[in-house]
Order: structure tokens, then sequence, then C-alpha cells
């Protein structure tokens, strides 16, 4: 059952991040879906930051749950901001900083060593990754959809779907398969670079700026 605890929140977002990490991963491969990915992945690596406007719908078929819930997300380098669920979290290449508006508390912690693989962005540029197998599922009326399937089992997710439009060579769909029957769906409105380049400050929590919260660091 689909349970918005924070702990829930947390794997919502990571699962966007996934989505954001593991395009570019699957990179390397051979055959039709290799062109597929490199196209779009390409065509964001040509961007100096991403801005990505999206709405993340949590699924559960057998549960009869569907919720769903927009987002922003950016991305630069090796750091991200990602606004969804009334959290943000940021990265800024060192530390996590989960801010919760809600109840004026930040959460900072340097990342898990299996989380920091998943979600370090410069996955981006690691075209020799191994990590997935793939799989060109069905491409049809400019249409394309990418099977990837991670080697080592992961806890929680079975297999990533990715829905490309080759015409724009632009990701417009992205949806992880939970084990447990939850599905996470991320339908792309908006993938782009932002107007203009974000600085490094804007990845990072200021706790100046945000009078009265509480801080709990579990570094």
């Amino acid at each position: 059952m689909i349970i918005m605890s924070k702990r829930f929140r947390a794997y919502a977002l990571t699962c966007c991040l996934l989505a954001c990490a593991y395009l570019p991963v699957a990179a390397q491969t051979g055959e039709r879906a290799g062109t597929i990915l490199d196209n779009a992945v390409n065509k964001i690596k040509s961007y100096p930051a991403v801005e990505v406007i999206f709405t993340l719908t949590m699924e559960n078929k057998a549960e009869s749950v569907r919720e769903s819930y927009p987002g922003k997300a950016y991305m630069k380098g090796n750091m991200y901001r990602v606004e969804m669920m009334d959290v943000v979290n940021y990265f800024d290449g060192q530390v996590i900083y989960t801010y919760m508006p809600e109840v004026e508390e930040v959460n900072i912690k340097n990342p898990e060593e299996e989380q920091e693989e998943f979600l370090d962005p410069t996955i981006l540029l690691d075209i020799h990754n191994q990590k997935f197998t793939r799989a060109l599922v069905e491409e049809k009326g400019g249409k394309a959809r990418v099977e990837l399937t991670p080697r080592t089992p992961h806890k929680q997710i079975k297999t990533i779907g990715v829905w490309i439009n080759t015409a724009t060579n632009t990701v417009e769909q992205v949806t992880s398969f939970g084990k447990d029957g939850n599905d996470i769906i991320i339908a792309i409105t908006s993938l782009k670079a932002p107007g203009e380049t974000p600085d490094d400050a804007f990845f990072r929590f200021n706790a100046g700026d945000h009078p009265g919260v509480e801080v709990i660091d579990l570094r």
C-alpha cells in the first residue's frame, strides 16, 4: 500500500533522481536502442544545466491507488535540486539537504554509499557503465520504449521503462516498476536548459535564508 510517509517521499524523490541518472547510464549499448538513447543523452548533455518539469504518479494497481504530484528538478554537473511534494532536496556535490517547510526542518547527510552510486549525476558522463541490460521493446510512430534492467538486483526496482520521442530526441516518460507493486511514473512536461544557468549556491540549502528552521545534521 502507498503511504505518504517521509520515508516514501524520500523513495519517490529517489526514483525521480534515478530517472535522471539511469537514462544516460544506459547510453552504452548497441544496435537501435543505443542510437535512440545516445541521441537523447547527447541532447541533454549539450545543456550547461537542465530544468525538468514533470508530474510524478505513484500507482499500485493491486491496491487501486493512483496519486499524482507536480515537480521540478534542476541538474548542473554533479549537483541537483528537486522540488516535489512540499520537500526540496539539494545536493551540492558533497552533502544532501532535505528541506521540509511544513515542519520547518532540514536534514543534512552524506550520501550513503549505495545511494551515491545511483544518485550521483556524474553517472551522466560514464558511458562505459555496464550496470544495466537494455532492450528496445517497441518503436513506432516516432516513439520508442526502452527497458532497463539492473544487472545487480535493486532493493526496490525491478525494471525502468524509458519512453522517447525519436523525432525530437526528447525523453517523455520514465517509469520505475517496483518489486512491491508500487510503480513510479514520471511524465516529463518540459526538459530544457533554464533561462539562466543557476550558480552553485542554488544547489545548497542556506540556513540564513530560512530563519527559525531546525537544522538536523545526520552526518
